[in-house]
Formats: structure tokens, C-alpha cells, sequence
């Protein structure tokens, strides 16, 4: 029997682990991970971006601890002495607008931002031209800059959890769940594939997009599906000034510096829910390359030389994640689920804040108690007026 049984052990729930171990609690967890080379997990494909640019107060209290923790992830992480790297670099993040709704949404959302201690400046047409010259603005009628923002290395940022929780007595269990048993309001145990029962005092469900399957055996209805997104990289040949994460937020193109070239993508909202790996180069020219070379120049002359495919666990009631009991149903059953694309930014503190949940039965630091399945019962979904992303 385990106290606690983490069902997924991506980036979310081994950071769940992690802060339950630092807690004391590393024996009476256990992560059931069904391929620990992670070769279809969200985080190792994703873009890796972290940022305060929200409207929703316990998003960007959330990215501020994500700061926090992986400013010295490194040194926290470091195993027999080992430091865990994750190529932190906070080249800022660039919000773009143009015409009189994207003026009034990004004021707006700087009144928000700066209330709550984010540094975001608010820029004009010329003042975008002076940092970032090698861009095209003459449609542009304001910026949300961020500098403190940045990326950093998806895959290093999930090994680094896992490692770390692995060295303080956690337990990783390579078998899949497959079902449950259920007593009264509560679940008495998960089944696994491999036939094995194993009872828990608590369940926690982190597995992304294979979560609500499972949630669904249980009779719960969460509103979470894979949406299909495609990356590419790409290289150009001219020497430009160092750009930040850049994104128009009535327009659909974006990119960021990586490595030796950039990365760009889009997540396909126009296409049906589901798992979809193709990598079609075709939208890249059409649908993606345009707006790059409109922005920048430098651009026009460009050469993909990488893609892939990967998934957000998309939450279509407000695009925001669903954390904690199934209280009042199955009131030791959680979950953390629906982060949209916002995963990595959010799980230092998602994993703080459900060991606190989890040992304590409340939130002790920061109150994420408006982002539970309550308000899905309810139909009270919780907006983030920012473009999706």
C-alpha cells in the first residue's frame, strides 16, 4: 500500500514528488510512469517558455515561484553533487498590438500584471524599433515587454525533477493504471496493466492528456483533450540583435531564439481534439512563414531544418489547469490537469501547492483554491484575458 499514488510522472508530477519528499514524505509516495524515456510526454516537446504575462492573479504568482525555483534549479536539483542544468535564459518576452482593441487588452492587462509585481513595460512603436531594430513595426501601436521572461530546456527541467525525487526515496513505478476500485467516496486502490492492485490512501491524477480517460473510468467529466501543436526550427543567415520571445496577440505567428537559430510554432485550435504527430511541412510555409518574414526581415530567407509535433493538454472551459479533489464525489481523488501549454511555467508551484494539499488538506502558501474542479461543476470558468498560445 502507498499513502499517495501519483499517477503520470512528467514534469507536473514528479514535481508533486519532489516537494513531498522535501516535505519528508518520500516513502509514502509512489509514481506510476509508464515510459520513463518520456518519448511522447508533453514537456520534452515543448517550447519551454516562462512568463508573468497574465491576468489572472494565480497565474502570475505562479510563473514568479517558477522563477524563483528554476533561477537555482541547478544547485536545488543537484544530485551526489551533480548539477542539474537547464539552460535558463530570460531574453524577455514581447507582446505586440495593433489597432484600438490590442492598445486597450495589453494596457489593461499591464494595470494587472504590475499590480501584482510582474516588471512588464509598456512600449510604443518607436520604442520597439530602438530594442529590437530588426524588426518590421510600422503596423504596431504598442508592446508588453517582460525581461525578466525567458526559456529554458524542457526535457533537463523534467529529468531534473525526477532525478532529484529518485535521490530523496521517491518511488517510480514503470506499469500504467488502467482502472480503479472504488468504497463509499473514496478510492481504495488504482489497477495497473501489469495486474498488480495497489491501494492508496490518496491518488493523485497528473497524467496530461491520458488524464481524463482516467478521470472518465471514475465517472468524472473533465473538459481537457489533446490539442495538436507543431514546432519548427529554423536558421537564417544574416547576424541580428538578440530577440526575445515575440508574439503578435491579434496575429497568429511567434518565435524565440534556440541555440543557433529560433524556433516557431502554432497550436491548431481549427483542428479536432486528439493525438496527431504528423508534422506538415505545408503549414509552415503557408500558414506560419508569412508573418515571419513580415516581422522580421531577416526572416524571408529562412531554412527548416527540424520539426516536431507535440500536445497540450488543453482545458476548453477557460484554458486554465484544474487542480484538487473531487470534493464532495471522491474526496481523495485529485487532479492536475488542463495547463493549456502552461505546464512547465506552473509546476514548481502546482507541486508545492499539492503536497501542501495533499499532506495539510489546504493551500499553506499560495491559494490556488479558485483553480479547482469546483468551478467546473459549477460552470464559473476563471478567463485569463491573454491570447492562447
Amino acid at each position: 500500500m502507498a499513502k499517495i499514488v501519483i499517477i503520470g510522472g512528467g514534469v507536473i508530477g514528479s514535481s508533486i514528488a519532489y516537494n513531498l519528499a522535501m516535505a519528508g514524505h518520500a516513502a509514502d509516495v509512489v509514481v506510476i510512469e509508464p515510459d520513463p524515456t518520456y518519448e511522447f510526454a508533453a514537456s520534452p516537446r515543448a517550447t519551454g517558455g516562462i512568463r508573468q504575462l497574465f491576468t489572472v492573479p494565480e497565474n502570475i504568482r505562479m510563473a514568479q515561484y517558477g522563477h524563483e525555483i528554476y533561477g537555482q534549479f541547478e544547485t536545488l536539483m543537484a544530485v551526489d553533487g551533480e548539477p542539474a542544468p537547464i539552460n535558463f535564459h530570460r531574453m524577455g518576452y514581447l507582446w505586440l498590438g495593433s489597432g484600438k482593441a490590442d492598445v486597450e487588452a495589453l494596457m489593461a492587462n499591464w494595470r494587472v500584471q504590475t499590480a501584482h509585481d510582474a516588471r512588464v513595460e509598456l512600449l510604443d512603436r518607436k520604442g520597439v524599433q530602438h530594442r529590437f531594430p530588426s524588426m518590421r513595426v510600422a503596423d504596431l501601436d504598442i508592446a508588453a515587454y517582460s525581461p525578466d521572461d525567458g526559456f529554458l530546456d524542457p526535457y533537463s527541467v523534467l529529468m531534473g525533477f525526477r532525478r532529484k525525487a529518485i535521490s530523496l526515496g521517491i518511488t517510480y513505478l514503470k506499469d500504467r493504471v488502467v482502472d480503479f476500485e472504488v468504497s463509499g467516496k473514496r478510492v481504495a486502490a488504482v489497477m495497473l496493466e501489469s495486474g498488480e492492485r495497489l491501494a492508496a490512501e490518496l491518488v493523485v491524477n497528473a497524467a496530461n492528456c491520458w488524464g481524463p480517460e482516467l478521470c472518465e473510468k471514475l465517472g468524472m467529466k473533465v473538459p481537457v483533450y489533446p490539442l495538436h501543436r507543431l514546432t519548427f526550427y529554423f536558421e537564417i543567415r544574416e547576424k541580428i540583435e538578440m530577440l526575445p520571445l515575440t508574439r503578435h496577440i491579434s496575429k497568429n505567428v511567434s518565435f524565440r531564439p534556440q541555440g543557433a537559430g529560433y524556433i516557431t510554432g502554432n497550436t491548431k485550435y481549427d483542428e479536432p481534439p486528439g493525438f496527431n504527430w504528423d508534422i506538415d511541412y505545408n503549414y509552415f510555409d503557408e500558414a506560419i512563414w508569412p508573418g515571419l518574414a513580415e516581422r522580421v526581415p531577416a526572416f524571408e530567407a529562412l531554412k527548416v531544418s527540424g520539426a516536431w509535433a507535440g500536445h497540450y493538454d488543453q482545458n476548453s472551459f477557460d484554458n486554465n489547469a484544474i487542480l484538487g479533489p473531487w470534493t464532495g464525489t471522491l474526496d481523495n481523488f485529485h487532479i492536475a490537469l488542463g495547463f493549456s501549454g502552461h505546464g512547465l511555467m506552473q509546476a514548481p508551484a502546482v507541486g508545492r501547492a499539492m503536497s501542501e494539499l495533499l499532506l495539510y488538506g489546504e493551500y499553506k502558501t499560495l491559494d490556488l483554491s479558485r483553480m479547482g474542479y469546483r468551478r467546473i461543476a459549477d460552470d464559473k470558468p476563471l478567463y485569463d484575458e491573454v491570447p492562447k498560445a
